[in-house]
């Protein structure tokens, strides 16, 4: 006769996932895929402030040109002038688009990098005290004013000194 089998003792689960199936292994997909989506987030996010630093760049790239244009014009019309009581001034210095009054000078060919030749204005003098001493001295100063562009027509910087002719 045969000896029965041995029962066992501990229970077993009989449900719809299967022996041995516990209920962990999906939750471990979808944390994964959370942590895929916010390391994707991350990533565009990071590129995205690439781009805006590369176009921070660039303009202040073109705002260089353009000073740097604008000063080296603003030196030549310092040197030559002219220097004439008869000059027109320039009302809205903020505004001049370098075509009336009409410019004193440029420097022709400056640079294939600038949109346009950079251009100067020398105004009309103005009689200015120089100094705190007493007796006062006045002297004619005029005005040059300069403007630059940069690699864009829309990049412009116009500045201004005061210049004293030597006698």
């Amino acid at each position: 006769m045969r000896t029965p089998p041995m029962l066992h003792m501990h229970a077993r689960r009989n449900d719809a996932r299967g022996p041995g199936k516990t209920g962990q292994q999906g939750a471990v997909l979808i944390v994964g895929l959370i942590i895929l989506v916010v390391l994707t987030l991350l990533g565009v996010q990071a590129m995205r402030t690439n781009v805006a630093q590369e176009r921070m760049a660039g303009n202040m790239r073109e705002r260089n040109v353009a000073f740097q244009a604008a000063e080296a014009v603003l030196r030549v019309g310092e040197r030559t002038g002219p220097f004439a009581v008869g000059n027109t001034d320039i009302v809205d210095l903020g505004a001049w688009d370098g075509t009336a009054p009409v410019p004193s000078g440029s420097i022709a060919a400056f640079d294939d990098g600038v949109a346009a030749d950079p251009i100067y204005h020398v105004g009309p003098p103005q009689y200015i005290r120089i100094g705190l001493e007493i007796p006062a001295t006045f002297r004619y100063i005029y005005p040059v004013t300069a403007r630059g562009a940069g690699g864009q027509a829309s990049t412009v910087v116009t500045i201004q000194s005061g210049f004293e002719p030597p006698n």
